[in-house]
């Protein structure tokens, strides 16, 4: 099975390559703000807009007007030409928002398509830029699509190669447990794998940050702009930021390798984020559930684990998992609530994690990671016999 992944890593250019790849970032954001412009200005005057083909043959004629344009590579300017016009495509098919110009305050980046780099033992050849030592640790057997260079906002370069290669197809390990996953605001995630109950607590990095995130943006609000103190209480708002993200990215990539590798399906809700994260702010977003889903979804894939989402209006809370009643007086602030036809006391969290792990067993056409399909998940006599979950590593 073919699939596609990335290596990342962080690479200290010299000081020459830094002038180089400052130009690259200066004259790609350039390019996107022009046509992005051009684009829209078109599209308001005459309900049309302009094709990739078409503004990558003006930007031929555009580079005589600006000479200093040569200076870098052509293949970057092509792929930040395909990116605008993707971004359009998304936004006509109401899959993202117009798109927004280019900051040179924020994060930057250029990508080159191979063949215009070269892979070598001691790092990667890029044209125009040179040879960057660094070790991207790349099988042997692999095709390359493309290098994306990047700078965050603390001036830390990386770089990340885009290869295609050839993995065996996972299988369905049948001996492994099933989990069933409900996530919450109070703990990151409920789990019940059909014998043991576990809840799962979330770092939390922005909320206990957040009063030193206050803290340092009013001191960078109280600096004079160009000033050199407002450089450096700039630079501490954004080490403060870089280490709130590495911390969620951590605990979301550990959590979510932990729990496919350990399990041959998991049973989850299809959350709308976007949603949620409007009625509950900066709480929800903190939790970073979207992200989670994602790299489940691909992990899936490379180690033979299901992935099987509810519907989104599932009453996963509201149902009795014992007798199967539906609860509608059941509110956000009861957290635990007595069914009123067999009288089992429940934990809010815990059914519903018990009641999604039930509406995985119960489907009998489950899709594996690679897209094929299988049979009953485990059988009810294998389950009692699986080893519990977990997770309680954090």
């Amino acid at each position: 099975m073919k699939i596609r992944r990335a290596s990342k890593t962080r690479f200290y250019p010299t000081v020459k390559q830094q002038l180089k790849h400052k130009q690259h970032f200066n004259n790609t954001r350039y390019v996107y703000n022009y046509y992005l412009d051009l684009k829209t200005k078109q599209y308001k005057e005459t309900k049309k807009s302009y094709s990739f083909k078409e503004t990558a043959k003006d930007l031929t004629n555009h580079k005589k007007e600006k000479p200093w344009l040569n200076n870098s590579s052509r293949q970057a300017y092509t792929n930040k030409l395909k990116d605008l016009d993707t971004a359009f495509k998304n936004f006509f098919k109401k899959k993202a928002k117009y798109p927004k110009f280019k900051s040179k305050h924020h994060k930057q980046s250029y990508r080159i398509s191979y063949p215009f780099f070269k892979i070598k033992p001691e790092g990667i050849w890029i044209i125009k830029i040179g040879l960057i030592c660094c070790n991207l640790n790349l099988p042997k057997q692999i095709k390359p699509l493309s290098i994306t260079i990047s700078k965050d906002t603390l001036n830390r370069y990386y770089i990340s190669c885009s290869y295609e290669t050839e993995i065996s197809e996972p299988i369905i390990d049948a001996t492994k447990p099933i989990v069933g996953c409900d996530y919450g605001l109070r703990t990151f995630m409920t789990t019940w794998n059909g014998i043991n109950e576990a809840k799962i607590q979330h770092p939390l990095p922005y909320k206990k940050s957040e009063k030193r995130l206050k803290r340092l943006s009013r001191r960078l609000s109280r600096r004079k702009k160009g000033s050199r103190r407002r450089r450096t209480a700039k630079h501490s708002l954004a080490i403060l930021h870089a280490k709130i993200a590495s911390l969620r990215n951590d605990f979301l990539h550990k959590l979510s390798s932990r729990m496919v590798r350990e399990n041959q399906a998991i049973i989850i809700e299809d959350l709308n984020t976007k949603g949620i994260i409007t009625r509950w702010g900066k709480k929800a977003s903190d939790q970073g559930w979207a992200e989670f889903i994602r790299q489940l979804t691909y992990k899936g894939t490379w180690y033979g684990c299901n992935i099987i989402k509810t519907p989104r209006f599932y009453p996963s809370s509201k149902t009795c998992s014992n007798c199967g009643v539906i609860n509608d007086g059941l509110t956000l602030k009861d957290r635990s609530w007595t069914c009123p036809v067999c009288s089992v006391d429940h934990d809010r969290d815990v059914n519903a994690a018990c009641n999604i792990f039930n509406y995985g067993r119960a489907d009998r056409k489950l899709r594996t990671g690679t897209g094929g399909l299988v049979e009953t998940l485990v059988e009810p006599s294998r389950q009692k016999e699986a080893e519990p979950l977990s997770l309680c590593f954090v």
